[in-house]
């Protein structure tokens, strides 16, 4: 069974500290990422970013999020639930985008979601806006099962959001 942190040939996805509440908050209420992610938009308070990032602290049970580290620098952060077929979220810092990074990061973290848990799949859910991601996904082997309307607090209102199903792996 696999442990943290999770090493690739470029990243580290590492267990989250208070060091990496600044860097977290920055990133989360871009415009640009909150858009992007269901729970977060441009005024969240810094002051909440700690005791959520607690409340998703790795205990070596499902729903935590990781730092994805590249080089030592702080790049961005992974994540998952604890639903019957776990959702994974993930975002980047803009300047890490259209290297591989994310896609990296998604492979390496399901892969130690299907080694650790017993789960039947894993799933994830992406704007219609955010073409990036679907290619992310599909390239990790993720299959597209519909599109719903869902809210981000980013936006001001529901938007098309195309969900992804990744299966356990076969033995």
């Amino acid at each position: 069974m696999r442990d943290l942190p999770i090493r690739t040939g470029r990243l580290v996805l590492r267990p989250m500290t208070a060091a990496d509440v600044p860097r977290f908050h920055g990133l989360v209420t871009r415009p640009e990422v909150a858009r992007m992610l269901y729970m977060f938009h441009a005024a969240w308070p810094l002051t909440e970013a700690g005791p959520f990032l607690d409340d998703w602290a790795w205990r070596g049970a499902l729903k935590f999020r990781l730092a994805v580290e590249e080089n030592g620098l702080w790049r961005g952060w992974i994540g998952v639930d604890d639903a019957g077929e776990p959702e994974i979220f993930y975002a980047l810092e803009p300047d890490a985008a259209g290297r591989g990074l994310a896609r990296e990061a998604v492979a390496a973290f399901a892969g130690f979601l299907f080694d650790r848990f017993d789960m039947p799949a894993l799933t994830a859910g992406v704007f219609h806006d955010n073409p990036a991601s679907m290619k992310v996904l599909r390239a990790c082997g993720f299959h597209e099962t519909g599109v719903a309307p869902h809210v981000s607090r980013g936006r001001p209102g529901p938007a098309p959001c195309h969900m992804f199903r990744l299966p356990r792996p076969a033995g």
